[in-house]
């Protein structure tokens, strides 16, 4: 009795253990996902490989994400993507891009802005910064502007930002430019 209910216990605490967890900051909007970067644990190291495979198994499986795009962590998450494909039958899309706060990179961020909204509709995607909250929401938000021609208010709400946490200079500096942008796109 007390074996049969010890591998009950085991067998539960392995299959928990295995358990695919959505990664931090997520807000899905028709298959354009921004959030946390996968594995995102609290400081000093802001990563952990067990944790990443399982938000990155957690989007593949339950969202249907096929791309990543990754404004932070671009190495780690490669490493597990890389590992992952390995099993599956259609592997996922890793791509890597910088998304700047000064104005002087304004139009290098248009052309990120615009290739994120080639992606909308197309795919299911993922698109992470470190916390989900500035970059990620930036760059959705100017892609949503970009493809369907919306107001930085609606494109906002799309990606599930929080005006709240755009607190820094140079967080107010990186939403202004998708702002600029919206302004741009509706003349």
């Amino acid at each position: 009795m007390i074996k049969t209910l010890v591998t009950i216990i085991l067998i539960f605490t392995a299959s928990v253990s295995y358990a695919q967890k959505a990664p931090n900051n997520m807000h899905d909007f028709m298959g354009a996902i921004k959030g946390a970067v996968p594995g995102f644990a609290k400081k000093p190291t802001y990563f952990k490989p067990k944790l990443a495979e399982e938000n990155v198994r957690y989007l593949y499986e339950k969202k249907g994400v096929r791309l990543v795009i990754s404004l932070d962590h671009c190495s780690d998450v490669g490493k597990v993507i890389r590992k992952i494909n390995e099993s599956l039958d259609e592997p996922i899309e890793h791509i890597c891009r910088k998304i700047r706060r000064s104005d002087k990179h304004y139009k290098r961020n248009i052309t990120l802005f615009e290739e994120v909204a080639s992606a909308i509709g197309r795919v299911n995607f993922y698109i992470h910064c470190r916390y989900g909250a500035h970059r990620a929401v930036t760059a959705l938000t100017g892609a949503w502007i970009a493809r369907q021609r919306l107001s930085f208010e609606e494109a906002f709400e799309r990606t599930g930002g929080k005006k709240r946490a755009f607190r820094s200079k140079g967080q107010k500096e990186l939403l202004d430019q998708a702002r600029k942008y919206a302004s741009t796109k509706s003349e």
